[in-house]
This record gives structure tokens, sequence and C-alpha cells, in this order.
């Protein structure tokens, strides 16, 4: 004798758990095939280079700046790094969204030669941290996504720097 079989049924609460499940499958499924195929460029790439630009000359003042004010030696080494690690991080978001590969033509394109003029005092550091800090809060209300929060986070990190860090 076979055994009988029960049509599969489906309750009211979980038709909802179905299809709230292919909703954030399908929505998660298109964002992770945008981030893999989002190129940019025109004022896009203009943005962020000079976000780049103003990373990498910030961290070079801040360097030469340490190595006059003794006092703040070590907070100005800690800006200084910082804002490296932002340099690197939008280089590696341009490679990636370029289809450039990593350390090519964005480096050679952007890189800013030592300053010759003499090292920045404390006052002018804050200053440069915190237009850094407005330029990349203006950046990310145009972008986003991962740029957006980078560059938010790029902002954040500046503000922290010139008000906390070199207080």
């Amino acid at each position: 004798m076979p055994t009988p079989t029960v049509p599969f049924a489906l309750s009211r609460r979980g038709l909802f758990r179905l299809a709230g499940v292919a909703a954030l499958s399908a929505a998660t499924v298109s964002s992770v095939a945008a981030c893999g195929q989002e190129t940019i460029s025109g004022p896009a790439l203009d943005t962020l280079t000079a976000q780049l630009r103003a990373a990498r000359a910030d961290a070079a003042d801040a360097t030469a700046a340490a190595t006059v004010i003794a006092d703040y030696a070590a907070a100005l080494g800690i800006v200084a790094a910082q804002r490296t690690e932002h340099a690197d991080a939008l280089e590696t978001e341009i490679a990636r969204a370029t289809g450039a590969s990593t350390g090519t033509s964005t480096t050679a394109s952007t890189t800013t030669p030592a300053p010759t003029t003499p090292p920045p005092d404390l006052a002018a550091v804050r200053e440069m941290l915190t237009s850094s800090a407005g330029s990349a809060a203006n950046a990310a209300r145009n972008e986003s996504g991962y740029r957006a929060g980078l560059l938010g986070s790029i902002s954040a990190s500046c503000t922290v720097s010139a008000l906390v860090v070199l207080a």
C-alpha cells in the first residue's frame, strides 16, 4: 500500500518569510553585482583623485611638522600614518573602480613631492585637516555605498585628528 503524501502546504507566515528571504537575496545579489561592475570617470574620478592628493599632502606635512614640534611629534606621527592609510584606501578604490592595478598610474599622478618650504606649524596642520575633513564630507554627499562610507570615515578621522589628537 502506498504511503499517502500530503501536498505541500505553506502557511501565511511561511509565505511572508519566503517572500522576505527572496527579496533579501535578490537585493544582496544585485548589490554585489553592482559593486563589482561599477566604474568611475570624469567628476567622480577627479573627486577621489583630489582626496588622494590631499591625503598624501597632509601626511607629508604632518611628518615634516613632527620633526620640528617635539611636544606633538607622536601625535603628528599618528596623523601622518592615518592620512597615509586614507591615501592607500583611496588609491585602492580608484584602481578597483577604473580597472587599473594598484600602484601604477594613480601613484605616479598623485604623488606629492617633498615640501621645499619650512614645515607647517601646529595651527597650519589643524587647518589642513579641517579643510580635508570638509572636503571629504562634501564629496561623500555625492557618492553612495562604499565610497560614501570611505569618504565619510576620512572626514571623521580628519576632524578627530584636528580637534582631539592635536589638541
